[in-house]
């Protein structure tokens, strides 16, 4: 008998993970994507343990300061895997399958039911959120967040049940811990102090000492953080309703689907009405009862999704992954008290219940596999620049075909870097077959302008490769062949003057590419397209030579000094310079660059002026 129950108990806590990987598997096998890049780049600059404390505790974008779940995860497996990305995938797997254990637990205790512990994992698993977090190594931080919060939540529970000061401990340990993780962390003194006041009134005081890591975390967040603006700007008005309305509809299921595959709208908007109904209906059922443990779980959603509703314009997958969890709880509650009354509430909780299975499953195995194939298409592309890399190296790398889904996905965060290829670009024209996102970058600057793709090919300079293929295939020669003649005598209104294909834009006197910039010597000259439009302007990106005095900039425009500027020594600059007019019919434009101070270095007959990446005109 005790054998059987052993068996019993093992098999309870291990399903739920099985069923996780058997849903998520292609989730396992899941390539790095997108943002991935960005923290595998910054993971592979870190050289010193001065470069190892800014990389974990510098604020990023947006003020973010995650050291566990994106700096220090992606340092430590880039450091010992490479771009191996399977022990990624494991990591995040494990991590959520603990949190499927700790959903149990908690579920189990609050509600006194292990069949509700077991549902409440399987609703969890089956939200549509999962299936980006479960597919994307840069949303480990969802996972590694909801590990915390619900740590602290299990021990706050046993500290309840026990009154061991350990548990106490515990729940903080946990708690501060998950501010290194993401920033939502801050909801947990609200949740630890709703529970208690509504269903465990005489520890309420003891969980008001949690907020004050809280506010100090938040006074911090806002001293650090950069002004929230484009996608990132705070909209609090009405249209947080509607952002509600579209997180609460992706996550029971339907309204998720609808964006993969063709769905009547009246049929996503009855589902969403019938479940919200028998959600809302099953909470007031328990509130008039004085049972107030299913608005508790509906108050989880509510403090977690609160924190996203004014960013209305940045609707993201799995910003409902952790609110979700509160809902996955309430309904596992709602379905085992239902199961104990008449046979019609029976019939009826099976109904809801396989009603939101069959939808969201397939929702969130489909969203899985979709993340799956655009990250095998990126490691094709990126891999086969390896290969091309390895074969040309000192040759610039033009790929041919690139579609929107793998530009954005894998160029705009430098991929190529980490495999050693720092000149890679589309082919011109290819920005047409993207569609724009500002808020992510410019496909402009990821494209060879044709007058230095013809000067490349036609120097030996460049090779072309065709990613349409299930393996990227040398056209070079096609390409060269079917080149417009016109593309001969084009000049670009951008020029990277540490890009090889455009060195013969540069005049004498320019250093030679150091990784991703050049030095110019006191003087300089750089050709370029003339302004084609009325109050165009010259911008030059670069930065200045260390020392103790300013320097002072000077350029001229087919002769026609421009205004000059100081600039602050060892330091980066972006300037603009309104240009004159052009005649119409003038293609080309001569700028020379002037500085009156130089760096000379011991044993080094260079003087180094300043370091140049882009000069454009727009």
């Amino acid at each position: 008998m005790n054998a059987a129950r052993r068996v019993g108990a093992s098999l309870y806590w291990i399903t739920p993970p099985i069923l996780c990987l058997t849903l998520y598997w292609y989730g396992i096998k899941t390539w790095f994507h997108a943002d991935d890049f960005a923290w595998l780049n910054h993971a592979s600059e870190v050289y010193t343990f001065r470069d190892f404390l800014h990389s974990m505790f510098a604020p990023e974008a947006q003020g973010t300061i995650r050291p566990w779940s994106e700096r220090g995860f992606f340092m430590l497996f880039y450091s010992l895997f490479g771009l191996n990305a399977l022990p990624f995938r494991i990591c995040a797997f494990l991590t959520q399958f603990a949190n499927l254990a700790l959903i149990m637990a908690i579920t189990r205790r609050i509600s006194g039911s292990r069949a509700a512990g077991f549902l409440a994992a399987l609703l969890w698993m089956a939200n549509t959120s999962l299936a980006e977090v479960m597919a994307w190594s840069s949303a480990y931080n969802q996972a590694l967040c909801a590990f915390f919060l619900l740590s602290a939540f299990y021990f706050l529970l046993r500290w309840m049940e026990t009154g061991r000061r350990r548990d106490w401990v515990l729940q903080w340990v946990m708690f501060l811990l998950g501010f290194g993780a993401l920033e939502l962390n801050v909801v947990y003194p609200a949740l630890a102090a709703g529970f208690t006041f509504l269903c465990a009134r005489k520890h309420f005081l003891r969980t008001l000492p949690l907020f004050i890591p809280s506010v100090l975390f938040v006074v911090l967040h806002r001293m650090v953080a950069p002004p929230a603006s484009g996608v990132y700007a705070m909209h609090f008005d009405l249209s947080m309703l509607t952002t509600l309305q579209v997180y609460w509809g992706w996550m029971l299921g339907a309204s998720w689907l609808a964006t993969i595959i063709p769905l009547s709208r009246w049929l996503v908007a009855a589902y969403n009405l019938t479940l919200t109904v028998a959600i809302l209906g099953v909470v007031v059922w328990n509130a008039r009862r004085r049972n107030w443990l299913l608005l508790f779980l509906l108050l989880w959603f509510a403090a977690l999704i609160a924190p996203m509703l004014p960013l209305r314009d940045h609707l993201t997958e799995y910003y409902h992954f952790l609110p979700s969890i509160g809902v996955a709880m309430l309904g596992a509650c709602a379905l085992v008290a239902a199961w104990r009354g008449a046979v019609w509430s029976k019939a009826l909780a099976a109904a809801l219940a396989a009603m939101y299975l069959t939808v969201s499953l397939p929702a969130a195995r489909m969203s899985t596999r979709w993340y799956y194939d655009r990250a095998r298409e990126v490691r094709k592309v990126v891999l086969g620049v390896a290969r091309a890399h390895e074969l040309h190296p000192n040759k610039v790398i033009l790929l041919e075909g690139v579609d929107d889904q793998t530009f954005w996905k894998g160029f705009v965060d430098h991929s190529f870097r980490l495999v050693g290829a720092q000149n890679v670009y589309l082919t011109p024209g290819a920005q047409k077959l993207i569609k724009p996102h500002p808020e992510l970058g410019d496909p402009a600057e990821f494209v060879l302008p044709e007058g230095a793709a013809w000067w490349a090919l036609e120097h030996d300079a460049a090779v072309v490769y065709n990613v349409r293929e299930p393996r990227l295939r040398n056209i070079t020669s096609l390409y060269r062949a079917s080149m417009p003649e016109a593309w001969r005598s084009m000049y670009p209104a951008r020029v990277d003057v540490a890009n090889p294909a455009m060195v013969y834009l540069l005049g004498p006197g320019w250093y030679n590419i150091d990784i991703n910039h050049r030095w110019m010597p006191r003087r300089a000259t750089v050709t370029l397209a003339a302004p084609q439009t009325a109050g165009a302007s010259l911008h030059l990106s670069g930065s200045t030579a260390s020392g103790d005095a300013p320097a002072r900039i000077t350029v001229t425009a087919d002769g026609v000094t421009l205004p000059g500027r100081s600039l602050a020594p060892g330091e980066g600059f972006h300037i603009a310079l309104p240009l004159p007019p052009a005649p119409e019919s003038k293609v080309s434009m001569e700028v020379t660059i002037e500085v009156d101070r130089v760096l000379t270095l011991p044993g080094d007959a260079r003087q180094f002026g300043l370091a140049f990446g882009v000069i454009e005109v727009k």
